[in-house]
């Protein structure tokens, strides 16, 4: 983290304020840029503006999925919170559903609670339309163990077997410096997170991001 801070010469100019459209403003790209080394990403948006994780991943859905995709959800159910985002249990206003994106998900082994790799594949292999593959690292609210890098690893080795299209997205709130690799270390495209949790170490009260290709 230190090493990003220097290599993009953070200095007393990056904390000035900014006016207007904030065009220029010097502090906010180098925290984009510095939050991508960190993550070993390609690129990052970081916005205290972005309220919350269940934002992030909103604005990363919306981005990237369009009317006819499919997304699967290779780790069960999301979290509840999603639940509207989505319209997976009922096409509500403004959902992804409502926009004719489709839904389909892959739940966990049941007595291990470990994903299930092989039905992930034969989801891809059913479905052309599968535009997105959803990686939630946490728990959330249920009771399964969170998950790894490595098995995040071998979810999207086992997506790569299939298909090579599909963009692989990770719910990585609670991950963040919990080991020492990312999901985009692992072959993820983008991941999202709040700042709220372990980036903000429990002192910002808003913000998240997202990285990724």
């Amino acid at each position: 983290v230190l090493k990003a801070f220097i290599d993009n010469g953070v200095s007393e100019s990056s904390f000035a304020g900014s006016t207007g459209y904030g065009y220029g403003d010097r502090g906010r790209d180098a925290l984009d840029e510095i939050l991508a080394d960190i993550m070993g990403a390609e690129d990052a948006l970081i916005r205290r503006s972005i309220v919350s994780g269940t934002h992030a991943i909103t604005i990363a859905l919306f981005g990237i999925l369009r009317p006819g995709d499919t997304l699967l959800a290779a780790t069960g159910a999301p979290y509840d919170t999603l639940e509207k985002v989505i319209g997976h249990t009922s096409p509500s206003a403004g959902s992804l559903a409502e926009y004719g994106v489709s839904y389909e998900q892959v739940d966990l082994v049941t007595g291990t609670e470990t994903p299930d790799l092989e039905g992930i594949q034969e989801a891809l292999k059913a479905n052309p339309t599968i535009k997105m593959v959803h990686i939630q690292r946490s728990r959330g609210y249920n009771t399964r163990p969170s998950l790894s890098i490595e098995w995040i690893e071998k979810i999207i080795k086992a997506v790569r077997e299939i298909r090579s299209d599909v963009v692989v997205f990770v719910d990585n709130c609670y991950g963040e410096f919990t080991e020492d690799r990312e999901p985009t270390d692992v072959g993820a495209d983008v991941f999202v997170g709040s700042m709220m949790k372990n980036l903000g170490a429990g002192f910002a009260v808003s913000g998240a991001y997202c990285v990724g290709r």
